[in-house]
């Protein structure tokens, strides 16, 4: 019999069989008329003394082949290639063979070729005697020098993994997982964990337990769990069979068995819009493809809870599906921004940290104490718009100009960030225009230099110095006397300390607008500052003069500038205007 002893090849010492009678030809009963249809094919990744012939192939989508480690299930039946007689037949026995891939425990032509073969599959092998059990060969079945057949049907294989490469932790595929996503650290799961000694003593048994990788909540055991799930898809379930080392410890000396199904992956986003983690989407259940809505997309949402971070219910709140177009803010910025990243029938937990974002009047929650404040909701389903490339010039042109109208309403409502979404929209949309038509080319320009010095003052809002005058800088490519660019990008630069740009952008606005009071101002705090600029690099000259030698103090940019310019003096003095208060003001009244 083909046993696991008896088939490890040092090729030339071992016998394949033992003494026990063999079974005789009946046992390949079945086999021979498979022979008309083989596929003779050498297998290229094989060597030479070593040929394959596909005699029945696997079943259609089945891909994987087993890999060295892996413990493989087969049948085959052995004969010589000089005479056609049969030394060894598992199919006689009726008593599939198993044994490791890739280990040495059979011979040499085995090893390599079973590893090319998919489940299902059957093939004949011949093998070379170097290949089998070269000069010496395996009295008395085996003559030396033998050229061996062999025809071999892949009944299965469980995939085996060495964790950590040191045999302290060997990972057995019980059952294929589905998808492709597979978490990772900081992750949360939902899985189901049993832990067993070596003579089946249940140690533990959680049935429904959520974890998060890298936490280390599950003591000796949480190294292996993390380096096991990282590899593990959902729906999957694999048995780990651990050293001490790596579980428990003394307390089982002879290891134990962890058996871990993973039923669920809670994919953790940042969909806060300046990725701040202020407003957090855990998936608690998949949604179906990978659409997600967009800009006036019809939402059903249903908001099944609120609570605090205690996990009490707000007060007030009342389970409500809401019913909106996606954008025009019908609902609170918190659902705005997590629905556009859920998908049909997802389930989510929203948690923000900046409670204003939640509030909601529709279900409850106007007023709103809490500091956190957690949404439980499903997206039910979404009805597609128009895709905007799929508009006509005229189509695109009216979109644009309802989208801009309602990103100027949220600005006025101080919804910054869903105004600033539209407006990138509409920008987005006229990113190549040459082949419109002349008037519809007119008022794309039009709409977009406006939702980009509309888009500055937003980022000017937000405080996002570089954006407003990135915006600003796009309207004057085409715009170079725009009296709104270039007071924006003066208050952008100033914000980043570069008064010089700013004194320049500002000279130019009271060129164009004389009566423009807050360029004024905003002038007059950009000189004191670069003049106070000026006396600390003075100053640090003087300092290195004095210890290199003398020299010549260089001309500052007041100098430069020949002061203040022929300006008329501001009609009345007035504080700083570098605090916040006043930032806020002169970006409010440029709006």
């Amino acid at each position: 019999r083909l046993h696991r002893k008896s088939l490890q090849v040092l090729p030339h010492s071992r016998s394949l069989m033992t003494d026990e009678e063999h079974p005789d030809g009946a046992a390949m009963e079945g086999l021979e008329d498979l022979s008309d249809d083989v596929d003779v094919k050498e297998t290229p990744e094989l060597p030479e003394g070593v040929t394959k012939e596909v005699i029945t192939h696997a079943p259609d989508g089945t891909w994987k082949k087993p890999k060295a480690g892996d413990e493989v299930t087969v049948h085959y039946v052995g004969t010589l290639e000089a005479d056609g007689s049969e030394f060894d037949s598992s199919r006689g026995r009726d008593q599939p063979f198993k044994f490791t891939l890739g280990q040495g425990d059979v011979i040499k032509g085995w090893d390599l070729g079973v590893a090319t073969m998919k489940k299902g599959e059957v093939a004949r092998f011949t093998l070379a005697p170097s290949f089998a059990y070269g000069t010496e060969g395996s009295p008395p079945k085996i003559p030396a020098d033998a050229v061996l057949v062999f025809e071999v049907e892949l009944l299965d294989f469980i995939s085996k993994d060495d964790l950590f490469q040191d045999g302290g932790v060997i990972k057995a595929l019980l059952k294929e997982g589905s998808g492709w996503k597979k978490p990772s650290a900081g992750e949360e799961v939902r899985m189901s964990l049993r832990s067993t000694s070596k003579d089946e003593t249940v140690i533990e048994d959680k049935p429904e337990l959520e974890y998060v990788l890298g936490s280390e909540v599950l003591g000796d055991v949480s190294k292996v769990l993390d380096k096991a799930l990282c590899g593990m898809k959902k729906g999957e379930e694999a048995q780990l069979t651990c050293s001490k080392d790596y579980a428990y410890g003394e307390q089982y000396p002879d290891g134990v068995v962890l058996n871990v199904t993973l039923h669920q992956i809670y994919e953790t986003r940042d969909v806060s819009f300046a990725k701040d983690k202020s407003l957090m989407k855990k998936q608690i259940v998949e949604g179906e493809g990978y659409e997600t809505p967009k800009d006036t997309f019809k939402v059903s949402l249903k908001v099944d809870a609120a609570i605090d971070g205690s996990g009490a219910t707000l007060p007030g709140f009342e389970s409500k599906t809401l019913e909106f177009a996606l954008g025009n803010g019908e609902v609170c910025d918190g659902i705005e921004l997590a629905v556009a990243d859920m998908k049909k029938g997802e389930r989510a937990r929203v948690t923000s940290s900046v409670a204003a974002m939640c509030r909601e009047d529709q279900v409850g929650l106007k007023d709103i104490s809490a500091e956190t404040v957690v949404l439980e909701m499903e997206l039910v389903d979404f009805e597609k718009a128009k895709d905007t490339w799929n508009m006509t010039e005229e189509e695109k042109v009216q979109f644009a100009t309802e989208r801009k109208e309602v990103g100027s309403k949220l600005f006025k409502q101080g919804r910054i960030v869903l105004a600033l979404q539209r407006y990138k929209k509409v920008i987005d949309m006229f990113g190549y225009i040459e082949n419109f038509a002349e008037e519809n080319k007119a008022k794309a320009k039009a709409l977009k230099k406006v939702c980009d010095l509309n888009q500055a003052a937003c980022q000017l809002k937000l405080k996002n110095w570089t954006a407003a005058k990135s915006c600003c800088n796009n309207v004057l490519k085409e715009e170079p006397d725009s009296v709104k660019a270039l007071f924006r990008r003066a208050q952008a630069v100033f914000e980043l300390k570069d008064f010089m740009e700013c004194m320049k952008d500002l000279k130019k606005v009271i060129e164009l607008d004389p009566q423009n009071r807050e360029a004024r101002k905003l002038l007059k705090d950009a000189q004191g500052l670069q003049k106070e600029e000026d006396k600390k690099s003075k100053g640090m000259f003087t300092k290195m003069c004095q210890g290199l030698g003398k020299g010549p103090l260089p001309e500052t940019a007041h100098d430069a500038e020949g002061g203040a310019g022929p300006l008329p003096p501001p009609e009345e003095p007035r504080a700083s205007s570098s605090s916040p208060a006043a930032a806020e003001a002169r970006t409010a009244a440029a709006s």
